[in-house]
């Protein structure tokens, strides 16, 4: 394998911008016909650059790549004259989309770009790691959000493992419309959301550690996709998917290490601090399911979504699938089925919902699942339900509450089923009453705030 070292295209350790010259560097690699990209043990400030491909970036030990906290450093890939992507900004500019479904848009700038790419890696040895920074973008998502960690489009045989990413301004990493994606040994510690899958075909994120100030796994109409062996811990949601063939197996959500960024004060987010005390630090559901709308329609079915041997702590809700018109984020085709299997899902304080399309009704299936609730919130109801072909407990604890409860605001009794589980008692209201028991809808984070929501 070829090998080009950033030091000998001119990158040091210093206070000045390294953008040329890893660029520079990855340019040659890729003239040549690929190779490998050395980044050396010392600290490299750098706007955003571009990954080619048949290009692996490696850093050694010691090696740390450190965003600018400057976002208008994070455009170089406009002007690129190795491969233009003048066609694609016209293309993209006048499909309509949202910013979020845009290669091109200022939302999906990053630290590390990849853009019609094939066979690329980025590899991390012990002691290497990037840094965000948390560059401040006040006219960014939420007047703060900067460009995301590593943004890859349209590409396809991805590797990335054994880094860790610090303090990234946006999502750690959006993969969109790519294939054959492996996520190893990665740690992702603070930032927004840890991955994100949109559009993607044969995802595999195993054994990393995700600590993330907002969702740790999330994305839709993505297939074929294996969550395994990961610490997904979160103020938002463990997993907030949608898509065919997922599975999330032996994960565990237990801590809340960062809080989301949006309640820190706005001096705080200009200066780049992490998050504190003040900020959120309770995690929401331990799964939400995610279809948006604005990317068009999804590609297959929602399907076959298996939650297997998880353990979720300090969760608010039990589930929240909420196809009733409110959320931004569930407006497409509903989910047609979700299996959570031998799984500990505790701390509940909140009504979940398991409310589905009229159309494409949900079967949703708990199987030897613990079920417990918060000391002192005994009293709340299980879940609000509506709209689905099929609800099932079998072999089923659930501990603390007085008497778990349903809140049944569709027909549907006689699609219930409880199965050698503790008692359920099903409680038939209006709809109205199970949008009101339930805390969904706009979430939390953006209550107050909704003029921001169609940023991306």
């Amino acid at each position: 394998m070829k090998t080009f070292n950033i030091k000998d295209f001119g990158a040091k350790t210093c206070d000045a911008l390294q953008t040329e010259a890893i660029q520079s560097t990855i340019d040659a690699c890729f003239l040549a016909g690929g190779g490998r990209v050395v980044v050396p043990a010392g600290v490299y400030i750098t706007g955003s650059f571009r990954l080619r491909s048949n290009i692996e970036l490696y850093l050694e030990t010691g090696a740390i790549i450190r965003g600018v906290r400057d976002p208008e450093e994070y455009f170089g890939y406009r002007n690129d004259k190795i491969e233009p992507v003048d066609e694609l900004i016209k293309e993209e500019a006048e499909s309509g989309k949202s910013k979020s479904g845009i290669a091109t848009s200022r939302w999906s700038n990053g630290l590390i770009r990849a853009i019609n790419a094939k066979n690329i890696k980025i590899t991390g040895e012990v002691g290497s790691y990037f840094d965000g920074c948390y560059c401040f973008d006040p006219i960014g998502e939420q007047n703060y959000r900067g460009p995301h960690g590593i943004s890859i489009w349209y590409s396809e045989n991805i590797t990335l493992t054994g880094y860790t990413f610090i303090g990234s301004s946006n999502w750690c990493h959006i993969i969109c419309k790519s294939k054959n994606i492996t996520i190893k040994n990665v740690a992702i510690h603070g930032g927004c959301d840890g991955v994100n899958v949109h559009y993607c075909d044969n995802v595999l994120v195993e054994d990393c550690n995700i600590n993330s100030g907002d969702d740790c796994i999330a994305g839709f109409n993505s297939h074929d996709v294996t969550v395994r062996n990961c610490t997904l811990n979160t103020p938002c949601m463990p997993v907030r998917m949608g898509g065919n063939n997922i599975l999330i197996e032996n994960c565990v959500s237990n801590e809340r290490n960062f809080g989301t960024r949006r309640w820190l004060a706005d001096e705080k987010k200009m200066r780049g601090e992490v998050t504190d005390a003040s900020c959120n630090h309770e995690s929401h559901t331990a799964f939400s399911y995610y279809c948006d709308y604005r990317w068009g329609e999804l590609r297959k079915p929602a399907e076959n979504i298996v939650i297997r041997g998880c353990r979720f702590e300090q969760e608010h809700e039990l589930i929240r699938i909420e196809y009733d018109g409110r959320h931004r984020f569930c407006r497409n085709r509903g989910l047609r089925s979700i299996l959570i299997e031998d799984c500990e899902i505790l701390d509940l304080i909140h009504t979940g919902m398991v409310w589905g399309k009229d159309i494409e009704k949900v079967t949703c299936h708990f199987k030897n699942v613990k079920i417990a609730c918060r000391e002192g919130y005994g009293h709340v109801p299980l879940l609000a339900i509506g709209n689905f072909d099929r609800l099932i407990f079998e072999n089923c604890i659930i501990e603390g509450y007085e008497n778990p409860t349903l809140l049944l605001g569709t027909d549907g009794e006689d699609k219930i089923e409880i199965i050698n589980s503790t008692p359920i008692t099903v409680k038939k209201v209006t709809k109205e009453e199970c949008l009101e028991a339930h805390p969904g809808g706009i979430s939390s984070a953006d209550r107050g705030n909704e003029h921001n929501l169609n940023y991306y």
